[in-house]
């Protein structure tokens, strides 16, 4: 007997079993105990479903500012949480070296997650030693290059720093004002 057929006699089995109970007395018949089973399992299947639908309609209504950056980075470049993760790090790296101290701690405590990211931006001592070569780190051509090594260093296109700057710029605007996202643009882009 191969597994369909021992299957289909198994199923046969158990409904002539049941068939057979439910002509006992109605306080005795399992049939009664198996309806208010699957009554409470479907009872609680909807309440689960209630659930799920009004967590889905609530997180649908969040703001981009509550959804985290590195979020907004994997969904609309397409990188992994970790590419994302540290090619903003290294932005913000780069911005720190331009910035006065106080203005990136303004910056750091409007971006949950700040210390992260920077740890995540891969160390680049060529980076570095390129960026003094074309002038220093506080010249856009110098943080461009740093920039662009360690996007290659994540396995990302050099190319994609132009995409990575105006989406954390934005996010900037929107978590801690207008002002700090100039501060931030001012800085990658000190001449």
């Amino acid at each position: 007997m191969n597994k369909t057929q021992c299957l289909k006699f198994n199923l046969i089995g158990t409904v002539v079993l049941i068939a057979g109970c439910a002509s006992t007395a109605p306080q005795e018949n399992p049939l009664n105990a198996v309806g208010q089973g699957l009554s409470t399992i479907e009872s609680a299947a909807q309440s689960g479903k209630q659930i799920i639908d009004t967590g889905t309609a609530a997180a649908s209504t969040v703001s981009t500012n509550q959804i985290g950056l590195v979020d907004i980075l994997v969904r609309q470049l397409g990188v992994s949480q970790q590419q994302a993760l540290g090619g903003a790090g290294a932005i913000f790296q780069v911005a720190q070296g331009s910035m006065n101290p106080q203005a990136f701690a303004t910056l750091s405590q409007s971006i949950p997650g700040m210390n992260t990211m920077l740890g995540a931006a891969p160390a680049s001592p060529a980076a570095g030693g390129l960026s003094s070569l074309m002038g220093g780190g506080g010249n856009t051509l110098g943080n461009m290059a740093a920039l662009a090594a360690s996007f290659q260093q994540l396995n990302l296109s050099p190319n994609l720093v132009g995409q990575f700057i105006p989406i954390i710029t934005n996010y900037v605007s929107q978590t801690s004002g207008q002002m700090t996202a100039n501060l931030l643009q001012t800085a990658l882009t000190a001449r």
